[in-house]
């Protein structure tokens, strides 16, 4: 498997998918442009990112045309940063480490996320004669690009917002807080600055991992996620810890599991719709693996609910 889906698309869909990933790469630097207003260049992103994305699925009618446009965005984002870590190396300047703005953040999100809920929508809703194996499999090719860009983001958001915000002093002493509810009681009565965005980030950052392993194995044990969310939390304590650019909270663990448990109610809601829509005929829309035994079966299945 090819890391994008050349084989799956022409050489026209292929460069038609290519050109919509890289309009979505521009797209959060020309809203910034245009418009001062932060909260209004995100919805010029969300509404722009929706209408590329819909153009696209409904021109081509391709699952993994889609895909191949949100992995080429991703892709496009990984050079910025690696420059400026390279200049920051060479200069030894105040921003040694890349630092992701919250706009860039939540922009970068919007354009993975509404292509994806877009296709996942327009899949939930197929159902009948038209739901065949083929559409299945290229869903599922559609689901491998868009989990390898949604993975690009995450560790990029992960080394260059979370574990290394500036050059760290390894020197100096490390904290600890090692009492319970004691951070997100200081966050909650507002005696942390920012206190509710702290707590909105850190219970929401694994949620894309969890989420992920699910489409990747929907047969993993909830309690296998959990223990996998417990030690990722605290390798990313730890991390932060010897870099000494955070401090190790147990109440930071307590969310980071929160935010796995975020990824995996979502995944399974998405799992419920579906099963409800085919009258529990599926159960298991997001895999990679998501085909039909036999479209005879389903054909069959079609005829006796119409007669």
């Amino acid at each position: 498997m090819s890391f994008l889906p050349m084989q799956k698309l022409t050489i026209g869909e292929l460069f038609v998918s290519i050109a919509a990933g890289l309009m979505l790469f521009l797209l959060p630097n020309d809203a910034k442009n245009q418009i001062n207003d932060i909260a209004l260049a995100q919805g010029y992103v969300f509404v722009f990112s929706f209408v590329i994305s819909a153009s696209l699925l409904f021109t081509v009618k391709r699952y993994e045309a889609l895909g191949a446009a949100m992995l080429t965005d991703s892709i496009l984002t990984v050079p910025g940063f690696l420059i400026y870590l390279i200049n920051g190396t060479a200069t030894k300047g105040n921003h040694f480490w890349a630092v992701l703005s919250q706009y860039q953040i939540v922009t970068m999100f919007i354009s993975w996320v509404v292509p994806f809920f877009l296709a996942v929508t327009v899949r939930l809703l197929r159902n009948g004669l038209g739901d065949t194996s083929d559409s299945r499999m290229r869903f599922s090719n559609f689901l491998v690009s868009a989990i390898r860009s949604l993975m690009i983001i995450y560790l990029l958001v992960i080394v260059c917002r979370h574990l290394f915000p500036y050059r760290p002093h390894l020197s100096e002493a490390r904290d600890f807080n090692f009492i319970l509810f004691g951070k997100i009681t200081e966050c909650l009565d507002g005696s942390y600055e920012n206190g509710i965005l702290y707590l909105l980030w850190h219970s929401l950052i694994l949620a894309p991992l969890s989420f992920s392993l699910l489409i990747l194995n929907p047969r993993i044990k909830s309690w296998h996620l959990l223990i996998i969310c417990l030690w990722t939390g605290i390798t990313l304590e730890v991390i932060q810890f010897a870099l000494n650019t955070g401090t190790i909270c147990i109440d930071d663990i307590l969310l980071y599991m929160l935010g796995g448990a975020a990824g995996f109610l979502l995944k399974h809601f998405i799992d419920l719709i579906r099963s409800a829509i085919t009258s529990g005929q599926d159960r298991c829309m997001l895999s990679f693996s998501y085909t039909l035994n036999s479209d005879n079966k389903r054909t069959k299945i079609h005829k006796k609910e119409m007669s």
